[in-house]
């Protein structure tokens, strides 16, 4: 039988709460949640009351002694002892352990794209990630994982610098913020006491370098002297084969007094010199390192610009969408108002009354053409009875056109249709009403059953019926009745006998 695989040392031994939810890929079950901490179970132990708990959370809520199951409270299914979590009631639940274990998980830090299973994670990912967001111990602030390094060594305000020399640490700080302590660090890296220096008989063939400590060169010249001596002889030596060709005895020695005084003024002026370029040199040093820091600064503000101008983007996207929603539905709405209008002008009794307002433009669009018929909202016999509207013509149709104002009776389909008798008889009456109730013009009629007009509907409407004389003109014009604030009024009545 094959060996059962170790688990993760992590969750054992650092005793960690549950799984954050934000690392599962999939949808997130309750079966799978804490009943403590709320959160993705991490070595789930099962109380003797069927309730699931991380071994850490499970031991922290015993560990000052017995404690009431909040699950079973919750549930309202608490009893005792079943419902009372004390140590050792609990045992891990092995089964609970590798499901939650073989989820899909992924990583939440921001710009991190690792993916696998949270055993995966919590062996090899949870705490190592290079985009984990940690606080700098030193300045507080917050940083990647992957940047730490670097913060600590270019950017972090609160971050030492040591003398190259004998590692004595100065503030950044301080220098940054104090010129005393500038100067104080300027002096040290110049008169540091491990700072190494050629001797002053380099000159004569002394290879020692020596500290900038007065004692410490004055204990190897006294040291060295009887070598430094040698040194100088055999130099001077060498001078005198050199000016053996010169004839004045004199004039040797001056000139030999000379080269003395400058070598020595030479050697002089080379060690103040080393000694003011290892100080420029740190000064240099310390430039360089702040144009990296403000480099570095430069860049994580171009990469939030760029951050800011892609949400820009994405928002500006969002807007846009919502205004196209925004559109339809300001569309639905219109629509559904124009409905609203129509079902409040609609009657179940079979009469109706067309109120036509704007009579002479909606007549002077229908002699232009634009708009030669107008249709009625709907209208009912009954409830559950037949559809119907009227259809009528300002400028005429057919042998009315241009003399006649038309009017027609249109049957429409309707969602009873299949409970109705077929085909329409009823008597139809239409009528423009006299605003002055003297003289309506009335016109009737019944249907004609062998017309299609009147069978039962297979569209939206069937074609209009009605009276293409119904009214001349010449009765409209001028002075009149039937027109009153541009307004007319058709009026159709439906004989319901018979239904």
């Amino acid at each position: 039988m094959a060996a059962q695989e170790p688990s993760p040392p992590s969750s054992m031994e650092n005793n960690k709460p549950g799984f954050p939810k934000k690392i599962l890929a999939n949808k997130l079950e309750d079966k799978h949640l804490c009943n403590c901490c709320q959160n993705i179970l991490r070595r789930p132990f099962q109380a003797q009351c069927g309730h699931r708990f991380c071994f850490y959370c499970f031991n922290r809520t015993v560990g000052s002694g017995p404690q009431k199951c909040n699950a079973c409270i919750k549930e309202d299914i608490f009893e005792e002892p079943t419902s009372i979590l004390v140590q050792g009631c609990a045992f891990p639940d092995n089964a609970a352990r590798r499901e939650v274990e073989n989820l899909p998980a992924v990583c939440f830090n921001e710009g991190c794209s690792w993916k696998g299973s949270i055993k995966d994670y919590e062996l090899s990912h949870e705490g190592k990630c290079e985009f984990m967001i940690l606080p700098c111990p030193l300045c507080k602030e917050l940083i990647r994982l992957n940047e730490k390094e670097r913060h600590n060594e270019r950017e972090c305000p609160e971050r030492t610098l040591n003398c190259k020399y004998c590692k004595e640490p100065f503030h950044f700080k301080n220098i940054k913020v104090s010129e005393p302590m500038m100067r104080s660090y300027v002096d040290h890296i110049k008169f540091c006491s491990k700072f190494r220096t050629p001797c002053r008989y380099h000159v004569v063939g002394c290879d020692m370098s020596v500290s900038t400590d007065k004692e410490k060169i004055h204990d190897h010249e006294r040291a060295c002297a009887h070598e430094h001596l040698n040194l100088l002889l055999h130099y001077i030596m060498g001078m005198k084969v050199r000016l053996e060709g010169l004839s004045v005895g004199a004039a040797l020695e001056l000139q030999l007094h000379s080269e003395k005084t400058k070598v020595a003024d030479l050697g002089r002026r080379c060690q103040e010199l080393e000694v003011k370029a290892g100080t420029f040199e740190d000064v240099v040093c310390v430039l360089n390192r702040e144009v990296e820091r403000f480099a570095t600064t430069t860049e994580a503000s171009n990469r939030q610009h760029r951050l800011d101008q892609d949400k820009i983007e994405a928002l500006s996207n969002k807007v846009r969408q919502l205004e196209r929603q925004v559109g339809v539905k300001d569309l639905t709405v219109a629509e559904m108002e124009g409905r609203l209008r129509e079902m409040s002008a609609t009657t179940f009794d079979g009469v109706f009354i067309w109120r036509i307002s704007d009579f002479t433009k909606k007549r002077q669009d229908a002699i232009a053409g634009r708009a030669p018929a107008m249709f009625s909202p709907a209208f009912y016999t009954s409830k559950y009875g037949y559809k119907m509207c009227l259809r009528i013509y300002l400028n005429g149709d057919g042998t009315g056109r241009g003399t006649h104002l038309s009017l027609f009776f249109v049957v429409m389909r309707g969602m009873n249709d299949a409970l109705l008798k077929w085909s329409f008889n009823q008597k139809v009456t239409l009528m423009l009403l006299d605003q002055s109730n003297r003289e309506h013009i009335i016109d009737a009629f019944r249907p004609d059953i062998t017309s299609s007009s009147f069978q039962r509907p297979v569209s939206e409407m069937n074609i209009a019926s009605g009276c293409p004389l119904f009214c001349p003109l010449s009765k409209l014009e001028g002075k009149n009745s039937y027109i009153r604030d541009d307004t007319i009024f058709i009026k159709a009545i439906v004989d319901l006998t018979g239904l």
